[in-house]
């Protein structure tokens, strides 16, 4: 016994299937893409903290060359006329 619409249905089927499929491969493609992307960005990222190390001071080493600095604006006193005395 035929159904009447049964190659209405297997013709729907196979479309459907066909661009699951091709919809599967191109979010595939993007993927793979994106994971490309990924790791170029990891590698600037390491590559920027090495070179961060290298350019900045410590904090120790600031502190010990700008202690003179830092004495002279936070430890000092003012006279009645405003006029800075050490």
């Amino acid at each position: 016994m035929a159904v009447p619409g049964t190659p209405l249905v297997l013709g729907l089927a196979f479309l459907a299937g066909l661009g699951a499929g091709v919809y599967a491969v191109l979010l595939w493609h993007k993927l793979t893409r994106l994971e490309g992307k990924l790791d170029v960005l990891q590698t600037n990222c390491v590559n920027h903290h090495k070179d961060l190390e290298s350019r900045f001071l410590t904090r120790l080493e600031h502190e010990v060359e700008h202690q003179g600095l830092w004495e002279a604006l936070h430890h000092h006193e003012h006279d009645f006329r405003g006029r800075l005395r050490r």
